[in-house]
């Protein structure tokens, strides 16, 4: 169905496409940035760790079923990468793919513009529309407002915290988690 570096979302200021290998660069300078992994149990990573990253997410395009979409967020106008928003499906083999879990990250300078919103209202209009999900899930730390209130403006509700159940560095957080279904059409972007 959706195979190879040929997905594309077309949102009012965005396009959103597979990652290819040239973006790696691309993916480094943001995944380098310790402001993106702040609230992420990884730190930052390097070259090498981006180069096999970015191969691992181009290999998966060709699996079938499809695992994963990694899309790199760019602006219309421009060209130029914002951000990327990823969607995995069927972490277990019972919900027959039809359970997905979002992320994102976007460049700082990128924040507070709408972007993050706007792509993943675009991700799940896709995931329900064309990938037949039946709900998608995401989840944040508590201290993390800015992501909270990109799931809630895309029609994401909370279902719950796991209590201490995020640990970042040595420290235990707070892990608020979202959920949005299929049926939930008409409540979100």
């Amino acid at each position: 169905m959706f195979e190879g570096p040929d997905v594309l979302i077309e949102t009012d200021r965005l396009l959103l496409r597979d990652v290819t290998e040239q973006d790696t660069q691309l993916v480094y300078q943001l995944y380098s940035l310790p402001e993106s992994s702040r609230y992420e149990y990884w730190s930052p990573v390097d070259a090498a760790k981006t180069k096999r990253i970015v191969s691992k997410w181009i290999r998966e395009q060709y699996q079938k079923p499809r695992p994963a979409f990694h899309i790199m967020v760019l602006l219309k106008e421009t060209k130029s990468m914002v951000g990327i928003c990823g969607l995995e499906i069927g972490f277990n083999p019972d919900e027959a793919g039809k359970i997905g879990n979002v992320g994102y990250r976007y460049f700082p300078d990128e924040w507070n513009k709408g972007y993050a919103t706007e792509a993943l209202c675009g991700v799940v209009e896709f995931a329900f529309s064309h990938l037949g999900l039946h709900k998608i899930e995401s989840g944040c730390v508590k201290e993390n407002r800015a992501s909270s209130r990109v799931l809630e403006k895309s029609g994401f509700q909370l279902e719950g915290c796991r209590r201490q159940g995020f640990l970042i560095g040595n420290q235990w957080h707070d892990f608020m988690i979202y959920g949005i279904l299929k049926r939930d059409k008409g409540y979100y972007c």
